[in-house]
């Protein structure tokens, strides 16, 4: 068995609550998750953190393969890497998890950090996303890219938040 938290706090770092006390966090993801932000950090004066998780279509019309999601990431890196906004280049760094849950199908959880000086808006992320899972599983079925943004209405808890290393409140 793999160490795991259930603790919304990680090496001294707030992390997204838990969706009720039997979900588990597992602690060699949050080390990954810890080191990519901070060499994110340690490049650029700002970046944006965004989740979000590529399901595949319920209706079985596609069957998953892991090499999807290899495809898909090579896919997304190769073309944040090549755009260049005002000088800055966007530089993403990623990780992803796979989860199979209560159905034979699995789907990802993709966290990705990006210069928050090249882009500032976490849809631009989303559509760019949405266009290449879907070219990935050749289709044109919506929804297959679930953006993660809060229904809570906590900006201390928003997907795309911002982490300015300038900012006084930063720690």
């Amino acid at each position: 068995m793999k160490d795991v938290t259930f603790e919304d706090i990680f090496d001294g770092l707030q992390i997204l609550p838990s969706r009720d006390e039997t979900e588990v966090k597992f602690i060699d993801i949050l080390e990954k998750q810890k080191e990519l932000m901070e060499f994110a950090l340690a490049n650029h004066s700002k970046i944006m953190q965004i989740r979000f998780d590529l399901h595949y279509p319920s209706d079985s019309s596609i069957i998953p393969s892991s090499d999807d999601i290899s495809v898909f990431s090579y896919n997304l890196s190769r073309r944040l890497r090549r755009k260049v906004i005002a000088t800055h280049k966007i530089a993403p760094l990623y990780l992803w998890v796979r989860e199979i849950h209560d159905s034979s199908f699995p789907h990802y959880h993709f966290i990705l950090w990006i210069n928050a000086n090249a882009i500032k808006n976490k849809f631009t992320i989303f559509d760019i996303a949405n266009k290449i899972w879907k070219n990935t599983l050749k289709t044109n079925e919506e929804g297959l890219v679930y953006y993660c943004l809060n229904k809570r209405i906590d900006p201390d808890y928003d997907n795309g938040i911002v982490i300015d290393r300038n900012k006084e409140d930063f720690s």
